[in-house]
Formats: structure tokens, C-alpha cells, sequence
């Protein structure tokens, strides 16, 4: 129902003069003040910058007071980003493993692996090995303890069979595989072909329940010794990873030195802090002493050797073993007590702390536009109907930012549904033709739904043909598969061309051309789409019989008229369709070509209506005139014939393949057609 507009409320007829001026101008003033908008990275700047400003004030006061105390703070604030940093790049590191994992034990679980074809496993270990650099050694153990295995190897990738039956000292992750259904990484094991010590993923591998063996993909602690070694000459970084209190996993003073841990009597296969050339490590756990740390996580500890002060910040890190790593960063004292003199000394402390802050605010704003601009974007694609596209959103600290991604997550798994049952293509051509006729498409008395309007089209039926017994002897979920790939070789045929899937009918298909978008040439766009419909089916035949599967024998029937176009439904069920006894003549025409089809894979009729209005668009040959069951009269046939199928034919007699033109095809039943 349309709005009724408000009526003006006027001003008392007693009202004095001077007071309707007043009151005029009150309502002028408003409207002519601008209103001041402020940037929000402006605002943040000048917030934290006053906020730091009155921080440094106080930092300069009670540093005097506490100059040690803030030097180690300092330190903590600066390294604990570095600490960040380094477990980022080890976890980078390692990750690719679990990642390996993941895609060898798909290839199992799907079945395009199979775990006893010892050729095609070793293959494909190796393949996926040769893409992981960071990866040391990849096997596949199966539950009876055998397997294959690919490592590397004096520069160079080998191959060879594992056989852990017998041995004494299996990995318990190995014997608890059955038990498990998720990766877990070992302990450090000495692995003596390598002559290293390798820390390894173990990623139980099932299919239907049944538990198939395990995945095994080893790291070299070598490895991750260079990987820290770089990092210290590119940063400056002197970092270190370590197994315990008394055990090194990564120290970049361990490139190049060997250790043979085979003999080992008891603890991990690991050097000792003391084995590593860095005193001050050394010290760490036997002189250290604690300090103030402002992180949670972060444990700080001094440590002076000979004759040098050294801050080392250390804090847990958790995913790879029975037992939390360590990682941690050691510093000389003076590195940072000299810069820190330095700022108490000197007038631009305040300044660089000014300067940090307005950084610091800058980053939070961008990082805060930054969001909108993700969500700006994804709305964007919304409107496109690209929900496959959209990545979610990630979280943010700012409660509204977060409910907002939230939300908008929801909405987008909702519409990925919505886009599954409702045509993506139908939809967004409503939506053209609605902006195409203006806002008041539809009427006011429509809810903005377009009408229903007599448009000329063509209409497709599909089947197939002795569907019905076919699906006695398939199971639901075969039947499902079947008709879901047969529906979707067949709708890309049809939107090709740019024609519209109405609906599903069993195993039958109704699709039309023409609405919601005029197209001149609709009859054409159905001939060529019945044409790579009867390719694309007999390419797929070839396929199912490769695989041992029955071909499927398709048949379609075609058909041009005027039909009632538009949205047909309940107020709670609505549905873009159309109706007429165009569609009837159609599904009729679908429905004779079965006593026509005979062998063949694929057999597409067309009325003679159709044919004529194709033109040349695919080869045709004349039927003549057949009866449609329940109606009355004759109705011009014709049968599209490839040429490599007339080629087949030549040595039958058959009827000339001519040009169909109007005249061509009298039919009182098509003439009667056109009525709806």
C-alpha cells in the first residue's frame, strides 16, 4: 500500500509576526551551519598523542628513580615483538609438515591413494616432498608396521621400504595411531642414516572408519638451526629454541657441528646447553637471575659471564610434543642501556615517544579503516551474488567491529545456501531488468515484484530415457550422484547460451529462453545449447563406459511460442516461471521423440515453429508431420542430425535435409499453439 504523504502542519494564525521570523530563522540556522566531521585517524592521533605525552612526563620522573627497572622493561617491550616474531617464522617453519600431512592423508581417505600400491605411494611421497623443502623425510606406515619411506639424502631424494615389525624401539605415537584421530608430534628421535635428530608428525589416516596406517613427516633440528642462523645475520636476532632446562633443539651456533647422539643412554637426542658455544646460555638455568618481565608469558633472567651483562626473555611454546619448547632471545646489556641513557639525557625523549604514538595511532586507524574497507569490499560482492568468492571476516578487538564481521559471516553462509536453490543467473538478470525499468518496476501494489508479462520464447524439456529402471539398481546416494553430474553437464550447456534452468522434474530438465531478458535470436541460443547438449552427453558416455559405468540415453524436445512469464506462487513460496500451452507443446514433443530415438545416445526435436526461427543455427532434417498425444492435428518435426551422425546414415534412405522456413511448416497444431 502506498505511503500516505503527511499533511503540513502550519503556524497559528495568532502567532505575532516577529515570532514566525523567529521561529523561521531558528529552523534556517541548522540547516545552514556545517556540520564538522573529524577523521577517526586524526582523532586516535590526537588522543594517544596527549596520552603519551603525559606518559613521558611521568616516564622521565620516575625513571631516575627506577632506572634499572625501566631499562629491562624497555627491553621486554621491544624484544617481546621479536619473540613474536621468532615463534612466527619457527612455527612457519614446521607448519608446512602438518600441512604435507594433511594432503597425503586426503589422498588416502578419498581413495585416490590406495595404501598398498607401494609404486604409486612412493611416487607420490616423493612428489610431495620434493614441493616441501623444509621437509627432511616423509613415509607412510600401514597398522602392520610396514610401509614406504622417502627422505633426503647427500642432496638428493630417496626411496626405500620401512619395516618397524620387530623393533624394539617403535615411537608410541606409531602403536596409538588405531587410537588417535588427530596429528601429534613426537618427541626428538636420532634418526642414524641422517646422522641428525629429527622431530616427526604422526597423522592417523581413515577412510569409512577403518583405520589405514599413519602419515610421518620429519623435520631436521639441522634444519631449523640454519633457519635461526639466517635470522641472526639478516636481524640481529641472537634466538635459540630449547627442548628443556638443559637440552638445545635450535641454536644458530650448532650450523655446521655434528654430534652422534646413537649411543645415547638416556634424555633426547639433543646437544646440552653447555655443548653449544654460548656461554651465557650456558649459565642461564644455573646463575641466571630473574627480572622484571611486564609480559605474562615472558620470563626474564640477567646473566653475567665473564665480565659481560646479558638480558635473555624466554617464554613457552606449545603444539609440537608431549612438553612445551622454549624459545627466547639473548641480548648484551649494553645494547640497550646506551640508547636508554641516551633518551633520559636528552630533551627529544618526549618528542620520539610523540613521534611512536602518533605511529602507533596511525597504525591503529588504518588498521581500523582497513576493516570497514574489508567490509565495504565484501558487500560489494554481496551485491554480485560472488558469495563463493567471499572469505570470511576476520575478528577484531573492537566489539562492534567483531559483531559486525560476525553478522556479516552469517549472512554470507546463509546466502551460499540461498544461492544453491535459486539461480544466480535468474537472479541477477531480475535485477538488471528491474534497474533497467526504474524503481517503480512492478507497481506499488507488487512489492516491488515484476509483472507478468505474454513473452515470445523457446521452451527445452529434457529426460532420460529408462531413468526409472536404472534407479532400481542404484542406491540413493548413486541416483543423487548421477542426476546431480547429468544436471550440471547439462544447465552449463544451457546458460552458455544464455538460457534460464526453470526447474527439475525428476529426471527431466525444463529450461526457456527469452525472459527475463528479450533475446531476438532465443530460438537459435536453444538449438545451439541442444547441440552441445547431445556432444557433451555422448562425451560423457565415453567416460561412464571407460569407468564401466551404463551410457544414458537423453532426449530433447524443443518448442517456440508465446507464454505468460513471471513470478507464479503463494505468498509464502514464489517462483520466476512460465506457463502456456507452449510449455505443454514442448514436454509433448520431449515425450514423442522416445518412439523415435532408437539407439541412439541423444536424439533433439524440434517443432517446426522452432526450426524455422533457428535458421541455420544447427543441421536439421525434416520429420514430417506427427501427432502430439492429446492434441489434435499434426505438428511440424524436426530432428537435429550432426554431421558425423549423418555421415553414419548415408547409406540409408532418408529424408533431404532442407532449410526450414515459415512456410515450410504448416501445422494447425502450431498456429493453435500460440494460445496461452
Amino acid at each position: 500500500m502506498a505511503d500516505t504523504p503527511s499533511a503540513p502542519v502550519p503556524m497559528p494564525p495568532s502567532a505575532p509576526a516577529p515570532l514566525r521570523r523567529n521561529a523561521k530563522a531558528a529552523v534556517a540556522k541548522p540547516a545552514g551551519r556545517k556540520r564538522l566531521r573529524l577523521p577517526i585517524a586524526a582523532v586516535l592521533v590526537a588522543g594517544f598523542g596527549s596520552l603519551m605525552l603525559a606518559a613521558v612526563a611521568s616516564v622521565l620522573v620516575l625513571g631516575l628513580v627506577s632506572a634499572t627497572t625501566n631499562t629491562f622493561a624497555l627491553l621486554n617491550d621491544k624484544a617481546d615483538l621479536a619473540l613474536a616474531g621468532v615463534e612466527v617464522r619457527v612455527r612457519h617453519q614446521l607448519d608446512p609438515a602438518r600441512e604435507m600431512a594433511r594432503f597425503v592423508a586426503g589422498l588416502i581417505e578419498r581413495g585416490d591413494l590406495r595404501p598398498d600400491d607401494a609404486t604409486a605411494m612412493a611416487d607420490t611421497l616423493r612428489g610431495a616432498l620434493a614441493g616441501g623443502p623444509d621437509v627432511t623425510g616423509l613415509a607412510f606406515i600401514r597398522p602392520d608396521l610396514t610401509g614406504v619411506q622417502v627422505g633426503r639424502l647427500n642432496g638428493g631424494l630417496s626411496v626405500g621400504t620401512l619395516d618397524l615389525q620387530g623393533d624394539s624401539d617403535v615411537p608410541p605415537e606409531v602403536l596409538d595411531g588405531p587410537n588417535r584421530s588427530a596429528a601429534t608430534w613426537a618427541d626428538p628421535r636420532w634418526l642414524k642414516e641422517a646422522q641428525n635428530s629429527l622431530v616427526t608428525l604422526y597423522q592417523p589416516v581413515r577412510r569409512d572408519g577403518r583405520y589405514l596406517g599413519q602419515v610421518a613427516v620429519g623435520v631436521s633440528l639441522g634444519d631449523l638451526s640454519r633457519f635461526l642462523s639466517v635470522l641472526y645475520v639478516e636481524q640481529g636476532l641472537n634466538a635459540f629454541v630449547l627442548y628443556d632446562h638443559t637440552h638445545v633443539l635450535a641454536h644458530p651456533a650448532l650450523v655446521g657441528r655434528s654430534f652422534d647422539f646413537s649411543n645415547k643412554p638416556d634424555g633426547p637426542p639433543l646437544p646440552r646447553i653447555d655443548q653449544v658455544d654460548d656461554p651465557a646460555l650456558a649459565a642461564l638455568w644455573s646463575s641466571g637471575t630473574p627480572i622484571q618481565s611486564l609480559k605474562k608469558r615472558v620470563e626474564g633472567r640477567s646473566v653475567r659471564v665473564l665480565g659481560s651483562d646479558y638480558a635473555f626473555l624466554t617464554r613457552p611454546m606449545a603444539g609440537y610434543g608431549q612438553q612445551d619448547w622454549i624459545i627466547g632471545i639473548g641480548y648484551r646489556d649494553g645494547e640497550m642501556g646506551n640508547e636508554i641513557r641516551r633518551l633520559y639525557t636528552t630533551g627529544a625523549v618526549g618528542l620520539a615517544i610523540l613521534l611512536v604514538s602518533v605511529g602507533v595511532a596511525l597504525l591503529v586507524g588504518r588498521r581500523i579503516s582497513r576493516q570497514v574497507a574489508r567490509l565495504a569490499e565484501a558487500a560489494d560482492r554481496v551485491r554480485a551474488f560472488e558469495f563463493r568468492t567471499i572469505a570470511d571476516l576476520p575478528d577484531s578487538r573492537l566489539r562492534e567491529m567483531a559483531r559486525a564481521a560476525s553478522a556479516f559471516n552469517a549472512m554470507v553462509a546463509g546466502l551460499r545456501w540461498f544461492e544453491t536453490y535459486v539461480p544466480k543467473a535468474l537472479v541477477l538478470r531480475l535485477m538488471r531488468q528491474r534497474e533497467s525499468m526504474g524503481d517503480g518496476a512492478g507497481g506499488p501494489d507488487h512489492g516491488g515484484r515484476l509483472d507478468s508479462v505474454l513473452r515470445e520464447v523457446t521452451v527445452m524439456f529434457t529426460d532420460i530415457r529408462g531413468f526409472s529402471r536404472m534407479a532400481e539398481h542404484m542406491a540413493a546416494a548413486d541416483t543423487a550422484a548421477l542426476l546431480n553430474e547429468h544436471f550440471t553437464l547439462l544447465a552449463a550447456c544451457i546458460e552458455a547460451e544464455g538460457g534460464t534452468v526453470d526447474k527439475f522434474i525428476g529426471d527431466s530438465l525444463m529450461a526457456f529462453w527469452g525472459a527475463p531478458e528479450e533475446q531476438e535470436d532465443h530460438a537459435a541460443r536453444a538449438l545451439r545449447a541442444a547441440y552441445a547438449i547431445h556432444h557433451a552427453v555422448r562425451a560423457d558416455n565415453r567416460r561412464r563406459v571407460s569407468a564401466g559405468q551404463a551410457p544414458i540415453q537423453v532426449r530433447v524436445g524443443l518448442h517456440s511460442g508465446p507464454v505468460v512469464v513471471g513470478n507464479i506462487g503463494s505468498d509464502s513460496r514464489i517462483n520466476y516461471t512460465i506457463v502456456g500451452d507452449t510449455v505443454n507443446v514442448a514436454a509433448r514433443i520431449e515425450e514423442l521423440s522416445a518412439a523415435l530415438q532408437g539407439e541412439a545416445e541423444v536424439i533433439v526435436l524440434t517443432s517446426g515453429v522452432t526450426a524455422a526461427k533457428g535458421k541455420d543455427a544447427v543441421p536439421l532434417v525434416r520429420q514430417g508431420g506427427r501427432s502430439l498425444r492429446g492434441r489434435t492435428g499434426t505438428t511440424e518435426l524436426w530432428r537435429l542430425v550432426p554431421p558425423e551422425e549423418e555421415r553414419k546414415e548415408t547409406a540409408k534412405p532418408a529424408a533431404p535435409t532442407v532449410k526450414p522456413t515459415p512456410a515450410a511448416t504448416p501445422s494447425t497444431t502450431d498456429a493453435g499453439s500460440a494460445k496461452v
